[in-house]
């Protein structure tokens, strides 16, 4: 490639660009013809457009890392990665794909969303982490950019609960950056954060008891306490079938967001299957997904227990709660 007669090495414009991506504006300074510049971010050819005023020296879809740099450098020095990106960045990337990337600037700046690169300005700018060299938002506020812009209460418990186990945040840490910015896209998210932090296991254990009597096995009891035949508590069982020691565990939420409680399940279940108790297990929303599933589970599970000699274990009735 040549400047006034002078060839501009690739090494060059390769050398001035951030992980591939140069600015147009660069290029023309670097003595690139526009022309040049043209012709090879042609369908056919060896660069591509990534944004306004932005090029690829690569004729290729962008990764999630590209895209970031590509929105960084779109939205300027003032610009934060949020939202979903900023989570990847942060190291917390989330199961299911996402092609946005969220990008913060000051609310005197003006700059349009376009293609991949969503912009949002705002008053509340976040102070910018380092982020694979990126200016990043810290994690709560990635979450909570990210939240707001869900649709789906599902998919958004499941980011909150993935952020939340990995203790990158916490519940209460959420609602207090939620009810610090704007509530726009908001009322899903604290519907949700309030289920977190009220406890719906209480909600789908109601859930499981009414599937439960459509089962045709026998009546179960309720938050009762069973010790082995020396004695020790082994767990305060949900749902516990005594003639053949079974107990029928619902997964909370907490199960799933607090890594304490989740070493503590873990090992509460260990102790009652080495105590030859049968623990059967399953989710919320394999109550309400998939209910015959949830019954066969459960019915084979039984006739598992019934056909092995029931352990020494017993119910303390001095530990039976009101379930």
């Amino acid at each position: 490639m040549k400047r006034g007669g002078v060839r501009v090495d690739a090494r060059v414009i390769a050398a001035a660009s951030d992980r591939g991506l140069v600015r147009t504006a660069h290029l023309l300074e670097l003595g690139v013809a526009s022309k040049t510049i043209v012709r090879r971010t042609l369908p056919d050819g060896i660069w591509s457009r990534a944004l306004p005023g932005l090029v690829f020296l690569k004729n290729r879809s962008l990764t999630p890392l590209e895209r970031a740099v590509a929105a960084s450098i779109y939205c300027g020095r003032d610009g934060v990665i949020s939202g979903r990106a900023g989570l990847a960045l942060h190291g917390l990337g989330t199961s299911g794909s996402f092609e946005e990337t969220f990008v913060l600037i000051p609310e005197a700046q003006h700059r349009r969303s376009v293609s991949f690169a969503a912009v949002e300005r705002t008053w509340r700018m976040p102070t910018a982490e380092s982020k694979s060299g990126l200016p990043v938002a810290p994690v709560v506020r990635c979450l909570c950019d990210a939240i707001r812009r869900m649709k789906n209460a599902e998919q958004c418990m499941a980011l909150v609960a993935s952020v939340v186990q990995r203790g990158a945040a916490t519940i209460e840490a959420i609602m207090k950056e939620l009810d610090a910015g704007t509530t726009r896209g908001t009322a899903m998210p604290r519907r949700v954060l309030r289920e977190l932090a009220a406890g719906a296991h209480s909600v789908a254990e109601a859930h499981a008891q009414k599937l439960y009597a459509r089962s045709g096995l026998p009546p179960m009891t309720h938050n009762v306490a069973v010790r082995d035949e020396s004695g020790r508590l082994l767990l305060v069982a949900d749902n516990w079938l005594d003639d053949v020691a079974l107990d029928w565990e619902i997964d909370s939420l907490e199960y799933h967001l607090s890594p304490a409680a989740h070493r503590a399940t873990v090992e509460r279940r260990e102790r009652a299957q080495n105590a030859g108790i049968i623990v059967v297990t399953h989710l919320p929303s394999d109550i309400r997904d998939d209910p015959e599933r949830v019954l066969s589970d459960l019915r084979s599970r039984y006739r598992q227990a019934l056909a092995r000699p029931r352990p020494h274990v017993t119910v303390d009735p001095s530990y039976r709660r009101s379930g």
